[in-house]
């Protein structure tokens, strides 16, 4: 047969190349899968088979017997369908699991607000001084405090590793897709979309705040704290189902308040301990936060027809470098001023 093979072989070879990947991504070496099946699943194997499995060498390819499959697909915890699933096959399963997971994302987003809500009433008891409250409901209060905190935490973590991820997966795709070079081109037009991410919201800033003053805005810029916008942001529910970004945060906080939120957060925060210094400092932090957020969602819903008309268009050309470029300039050339006075801010907003 020489190196052609009949179609029930391209089997083995997707078999072949899953279990290498299975492999890998548990750390497990040839001599570790060998060892597990014959443990566990009662196959002897040799090293050796299980790297000729992965190989596949197109003269003499190694027969992969049904028994062998099941009992790897077994070990890993899948079955012989996915064990040889094409990559088709694949991407439709996890655009099934990641549907699934949106299902089980908003019914403990609505859950969670629930029980956000049921707290927020029960807001004045848990005021009350430490001296006053009865043993069961400081030991709650603590619980509720901590529970808080890690939330917090855990929230912004998935936040700032989701944006990661679909960062790098962003990139992926476009190399896959050939729209550029694998090279700096990638980057090259990643740059142009935050470019022009920061003119969208610049003139968003500008439209809707025109009072602020050039030189104050700089300066605030330079002076936000990432993370505390980050956390402003996953507390937001823009309209339209837009997905929350930390800009947006970082916008309505200088234009309701004239600083950033980082700023605002510290000032409130030490306001709320002096009016109730027997709270913690990080669920101080939290309630401030909470505040902060209430007041950014409502200024969000009454202004959000211009956050819209900021960007219209944006979205049609944000794969295409050249009218991405056309757009930046346009937009710049609104009020130059408005870039020679945020000297070193701009690339800071996306």
């Amino acid at each position: 047969m020489g190196n052609q093979q009949r179609p029930w072989m391209f089997a083995e070879d997707r078999f072949g190349r899953r279990l290498r990947k299975e492999r890998e991504d548990r750390g497990m070496t040839q001599v570790d899968v060998a060892r597990v099946l014959q443990e566990e699943h009662d196959l002897k194997l040799h090293p050796t088979a299980i790297a000729k499995m992965e190989q596949r060498s197109a003269d003499k390819p190694r027969v992969i017997r049904l028994s062998e499959a099941r009992a790897i697909a077994d070990m890993f915890g899948l079955t012989l369908d996915e064990m040889t699933s094409t990559a088709d096959e694949e991407i439709q399963a996890l655009a099934r699991e990641f549907a699934q997971l949106g299902k089980e994302a908003d019914a403990l987003r609505s859950t969670t607000r629930e029980a956000m809500e049921r707290l927020e009433s029960l807001a004045s008891s848990l005021a009350v001084p430490e001296d006053e409250l009865t043993p069961a409901i400081r030991q709650a209060r603590q619980q509720i405090a901590s529970s808080l905190n890690a939330l917090e935490g855990e929230h912004l973590t998935r936040v700032q590793m989701g944006q990661e991820f679909i960062r790098d997966l962003r990139l992926k795709v476009m190399q896959a897709s050939g729209l550029d070079a694998p090279d700096s081109s990638v980057e090259g037009l990643r740059g142009l979309q935050l470019s022009a991410h920061a003119a969208h919201w610049m003139r968003v800033l500008y439209r809707l705040y025109p009072g602020i003053s050039r030189a104050e805005l700089a300066q605030a810029i330079r002076a936000d704290k990432l993370d505390v916008n980050t956390r402003l942001a996953a507390m937001l529910e823009p309209p339209d189902d837009t997905g929350t970004n930390w800009a947006l945060a970082a916008v309505f906080a200088h234009g309701l308040w004239g600083h950033g939120a980082a700023e605002e957060l510290d000032d409130r925060v030490a306001r709320m301990m002096q009016e109730n210094p027997h709270r913690s400092i990080k669920f101080t932090r939290h309630a401030a936060l909470t505040e902060m957020a209430l007041e950014v969602q409502q200024e969000m819903e009454n202004k959000w027809d211009a956050v819209g008309e900021a960007g219209r268009g944006l979205d049609l050309i944000w794969r295409n470098p050249e009218e991405l470029k056309r757009w930046i300039e346009e937009t710049k050339a609104e009020d130059p001023g408005m870039w020679n006075n945020t000297s070193g801010a701009e690339g800071e907003l996306p």
